[in-house]
Parts: structure tokens; sequence; C-alpha cells
């Protein structure tokens, strides 16, 4: 009770704290753009637009041919592919990062007369040369305007806004601190809404709270959850204004580089919006930043920041390490207004996964901080086709008389098992195609292991939302179910195959050597049922912990329990999402402090077992996972159990090596536990 007491006063105080500061942008006034004047097309403007249409037709020719992809890995061979990242609030971060690294070329290899994208590899702004036509928009660029810093008025007028806004939080705490079903049912979702309509800092630090169990009540969390549906989606107009000021077009020429452009976004986030559009006949999407997106965050991570150093002076909240945590938030959010970020996170991860057949990421080939224009990836996503598949399962029960129409789920529950039981988890175990179960689980428990022990570059946003899987096969093969459910990308290979394309790369966290090793620690401390080795582990997810050794000590008696009650290692079908829910638990309830990598992690990794029972439920993540795990325990820590901090070259090779042999084993693993699926599912039908 005293840490709930805790968690609201923080709130509280929190919000009360934003009124006090007066450093923030404005986020009330919408950007005034000067309106171009009006002239007739002339030849420049016809020249302009003829330039842009053929060079990033040349461009996007380059990434389909696999040109830009060579390109890229012949610069990564002699550079570090540390994500780049704009983290901070205090220092406003401009485009030039991405204009300061020269590419690398090989020795003797000459210099090409010509290329559609400069020659700054990280730079995929257009090219601006006397030689080509000069820029046709007149009056300052959108960008521009957007990427202001804010002036002491602005954040004046900005922290009286949030301060309204946040007010019925305010005047209601004593409330909530007195009843805790006022605080569940009502003051917790009155946040929600507060944040959703205070911009698009706060949408996104609700969207990082409800995953931080290890911080915030359960309750909460399932509150700020909502956070995740689409945003609102601003106005075709200033689309088309923001394109044509990136592009360098006059207005109204835009249509003049494009075939045709969706005026309706066939998705909106809190940052941005994805418009569909056609280049000389290839489907492409834009990428478009909502408006004051870079002004507002900017302007609200000061306020934050502030807010967080005053609540830090609190006794009451001290324990709570507010400023910590909104400084993990900040560090993570500043990067995504900023669009050219990602863009780079994108080729990366096409870097990483590029001899995956079955893993696609969006190819950009055009960037600015407000606009990314990149290939168009057929799919759906995968919450939407497990959803039909529910529906059709559900159906299937009702009309064979072994479901009630009471005992369907609501829609809004994403979770059938828990509400339909055995039953209807069997009807949507016969309606799921095999394979496609297959692919799911197994491919998704693979990306997470390779960005976490390989790579060391994960995804730091891959809810199901950002995943889509596509048949990359002729129509006729499939069956009517999964004809009607996925999209068919006509244009592939017909070598049938399932694929997964992982978009909104805004977030990529970079693990440090020692991140990775301590989280894979966690996981092979679960295959072994060792809580107290799990219990160290967790103890290193920060730099400096502020326990002392009688705390640490209880701490890692209670996970020592925790894992003789859930978690008993190898082949004891350990629920993974069951025991790291525990753990999370624990880490609230003894003041564990977690950094954001680590909790990057461990959502990630429950988003994954997630999809893993909603498609298959026998498939253990844990076992599947072994031979990876072990391959790596054996080459990455000593016999005595501690960390090799310092691994031989010879060590090194060998990960290299066996590494992809225990992708092997789980390959081979996996088949023979889909044969016996198979085998089972044809004795039921029977």
């Amino acid at each position: 009770m005293r840490e709930e007491h805790n968690i609201y006063h923080f709130l509280a105080l929190f919000f009360g704290l934003l009124v006090l500061v007066s450093s923030s942008p404005d986020s009330s006034a919408r950007p005034t753009v000067t309106k171009p004047l009006v002239e007739p097309v002339s030849r420049l403007t016809d020249a302009r637009a003829s330039y842009v249409r053929n060079n990033l037709d040349e461009r996007l020719h380059e990434v389909l041919s696999g040109v830009r992809a060579r390109n890229f890995e012949k610069w990564a061979s002699k550079n570090d592919l540390d994500i780049i990242s704009m983290h901070g609030v205090d220092e406003f971060v401009s485009s030039t990062k991405f204009t300061t690294i020269e590419p690398a070329h090989n020795e003797g290899q000459k210099q090409v007369s010509y290329s559609p994208f400069p020659s700054n590899i990280l730079d995929l702004s257009m090219v601006e040369n006397p030689a080509y036509p000069e820029r046709q928009y007149h009056g300052t660029p959108v960008a521009n305007l957007d990427d202001r810093l804010p002036s002491k008025l602005d954040l004046l007028f900005r922290s009286i806004r949030l301060g309204v806004s946040f007010s019925p939080i305010i005047c209601t705490s004593w409330l909530a601190m007195l009843s805790s079903t006022f605080r569940d049912k009502i003051w917790y979702t009155w946040i929600a809404s507060c944040l959703a309509s205070s911009g698009p800092a706060f949408i996104k630090w609700g969207q990082w709270a409800s995953t931080r169990y290890d911080i915030f009540p359960e309750s909460l969390c399932s509150a700020l959850s909502r956070l995740h549906n689409d945003a609102p989606a601003h106005s075709w107009r200033y689309t088309q204004k923001l394109l044509e000021s990136s592009l360098g077009l006059a207005q109204g020429t835009l249509l003049q580089t494009f075939d045709s452009i969706d005026e309706i976004p066939i998705a909106s986030g809190s940052i941005a919006q994805i418009h569909k559009a056609i280049l000389k006949g290839t489907p492409i999407v834009a990428k478009v930043r909502h408006p004051r997106v870079a002004k507002l965050m900017e302007m609200d991570f000061r306020l934050m920041n502030y807010a967080a150093r005053l609540a830090d002076l609190i006794p009451a909240l001290s324990s709570l390490n507010i400023r910590d945590t909104v400084e993990q938030f900040s560090h993570n959010m500043a990067e995504q207004a900023h669009l050219q970020a990602e863009a780079h996170h994108l080729e990366i991860l096409n870097y990483n996964f590029r001899r995956w057949k079955g893993v696609r990421f969006p190819k950009p080939f055009y960037a600015a901080s407000d606009v990314i224009i990149e290939t168009f990836e057929s799919g759906r996503i995968v919450t939407a086709v497990l959803d039909a598949y529910d529906a059709l399962a559900s159906q299937m029960a009702l009309e064979q008389g072994v479901l009630t129409v009471e005992e369907i789920p609501d829609d809004d529950d994403d979770d059938i098992n828990r509400n339909c039981g055995d039953i209807q988890k069997s009807a949507r175990q016969q309606v799921i195609p095999m394979s496609m179960a297959r692919f799911i689980v197994t491919t998704g428990l693979s990306i997470y292991l390779k960005m976490l022990l390989i790579d060391k570059q994960m995804h730091a946003d891959l809810h199901p939302g950002n995943i889509m899987i596509d048949f990359v096969t002729p129509k006729s093969t499939l069956d009517p179910t999964s004809r009607a459910l996925v999209p068919v990308n006509s244009n592939s290979n017909p070598s049938s195959h399932l694929a997964f394309t992982l978009v909104d790369a805004g977030m990529v966290a970079q693990l440090s050597k020692e991140e990775s090793q301590n989280f894979a620690g966690l996981i092979c401390s679960l295959g072994d049922g060792d809580g107290r080795v799990a219990g160290r582990c967790v103890l290193r997810f920060t730099k400096q912990s502020a326990l002392s050794a009688e705390e640490e000590e209880a701490f890692i008696h209670d996970m020592d329990e925790l894992f003789k009650e859930r978690c008993r290692g190898y082949g004891s079908n350990v629920d993974v999402g069951h025991v790291l829910r525990g753990i999370l638990g624990l880490v609230r309830q003894h003041k564990v402090i977690i950094d954001a990598n680590y909790a990057t992690l461990v959502v990630n990794c429950l988003c994954i077992e997630g999809m893993g029972q909603r498609v298959c439920p026998s498939y253990n993540l844990l076992d599947a996972a072994r031979p990876l795990l072990e391959s790596y325990k054996r080459l990455c820590y000593k016999k005595d159990g501690s960390q090799n901090e310092n691994p031989s070259m010879m060590r090194k090779t060998l990960f290299r090596l066996t590494m992809p042999l225990a992708y092997a084993r789980k390959s081979l693993s996996d088949a023979v536990f889909f044969a016996r699926q198979e085998r089972l599912n044809k004795r039921r039908s029977i």
C-alpha cells in the first residue's frame, strides 16, 4: 500500500510541478508557413519536378536491385555500425549529425561518375548541386519552422497549458490516495486521457510507461496501454506542403513528381503518418511528420526534466528515482522526432538481416528530418491476422455447438485463451495453418535472439502492431482461409514462403557487451532454473545500485523462491511470460532500478512470448532457444558461471562460427516439434 501511495504522490506532484517550470516550447500555435506565391508553371519548376522524379526513381532502382545494399555493406565493413541516436534534451540536434561521417571506399576502387545518392553513405537528402535545377519552393522550409528552439515565453505558455490540462489529476489526488477503487477505475484512466491530449512527448511517455511494470502498478500500465492506438491524422494540405518543401518543389507540382499519392494516410502514429504513393509505376510510401512534433517534444522533454529535478528534492519521492526515469525516457524518445535517424536505423537493420529471406524491413531512399520515402512492403499487421483467425475459430466453435454466444470474448480482449478455455484454443489451432504457426513462433524467437546475442542492436518498439506478415507465394497455392486473411505479394518469387516485415524503427537500442551478456545470463539462468544467479543478473541491470548488501540478498532470496515455484529449467515447460512478470513484480517490490535497454529487452521478450501463446501454446520458447543459449553460455561464461570479461580472440572466432550451427540445431529441433504437432492434429481430425 505504501508503494501505491508513493506512485500516486509521484504522479500528482510531478504533473503539478509542470505548472511551476517555465522552460518548454509552445504547442498551441500551429506552425505558420509562408504561403508561396502562386505563379504559372514555368520551365524551372518543370525542370525541378522532373529532376526530383528521376532522382527518386534512380534511387529506388538502386535500392530494389541491391546496389544500395552492396554499397552500404562495403561501408559497414570499415566503419562501426552504431545507432545514430539523438539523445538528450538540453542540446537541440540538427540534421548535420548525418553529414559528418565520410563514406568509406575500397582501395583501388574507382569513383563512379554519377550516383543518385549523396557521397556520404549516411546522408539520404536530396542532392543539391549547381548543375542540377535549384529548389523552387518559395518561403521558409516547413522543417525549419518546426525545428526552431523554443523561447522562454513559449515555455511559459506551454507550462500554463499543461497545468490546466492536468489540473483534474492534481485536484483529485487526495481521493485517489483514499480510494483504491477510484484510483484504479477512474483516476488512472484520467491520466491516460490527459496524456493523450497533451502532445506526442506525453503520449510516448505513456506508451513507454505502460511497459514498465517494474516501476508502475499493473492497473496504471493497463490504462496507459490504450495509448498504443492510432493517433489522429493531420490534413492532406499540410502533407502536400511538407513534401513540396522537403523536396524543393514549387507549390502544386507534387503530382508532377509522383504518378499518384493517396490523400488519406494508411496509418498514423504520434510522430508521423504514412501515405502510399506510386513512382513511375512502383508503389512506395512517404512517412510525413505531424505539425509541431519536434518543437513540442523538445519543450516537453525540458519541462519533464525540470519537474523531475524538483520532484527528486521531495524526500517521499526520492526513492522512486523520478529523474533517472524521465532521463531514460527522453534518452530513448528524443531521436524519434527526427526521421532521418529512423532511416539510418532501417538501413542498419536491413544490413543485419541481409541473409534472412523471411525477414524484411522497409528500405529508405530519401530522408530528411520531417520526411522518409521508402519502399512499400505488402502484408497485414500480425494482430489483425490473428484476430481474424480468432473470430473464425469462435464461429467454428459456435457452429459446432461447443461454444455459446456468451462465451465468445469481447472485441477489445486480446487474449482469447483466458476467456474461452481449452475448447476455443483447440478450435484456433485447427484454423491457423501449421506452416503459419510454425513461422510466427520460430522466426519471432530467432529474430529476438539474433538481435540480442549477435547484433546487439534491438528494435525497441517490437510490439505486434509493428510486425506485418505476408505470403510471398502464388495465390492459387493458398488455402481459402489464408487467401482471405493475408494479402499476397504477386510480384514475389513463386518459390513460396512467409515473410515478416518489421516497421517503425524510430527506436533501436544499441546494446553494450555488458548489457547483452547480463540479459543473456538471465535467460540462461531460466534454463538452469537457478534463481540466485538470475537475481545477481538482474541486480546488474543498472550501473548504480541504490540497495544495501542486505537488501540485495533479500532480493536474491525472493528470486530463488520465485524460481522454485515457477521455473525448474529446461524441459519443465517453463512459462517464460509468467516468470518474467514475477521478476518484474519483485523488482518493483524491492525498488531495484532497471536501465532502459534492459526494460526494452524484457518487453520485447514478452511480446514474442505473447505471440507464441496465441498461435501455438505448446511451443515452449525456453526449450526452443536451448541450442543457442547453451552455445552462448559455453563461449561467453567461465566454468564457475561468471562472465568472461575479456574473451580471447579464439573464443570470439568460435562464437562467430558456432552460432550458425546453433541456429541449425534449433531449426532441426523446431522441425521435429512441428512434425509431432501435425501428427497430433491429424489424429484429432479423425
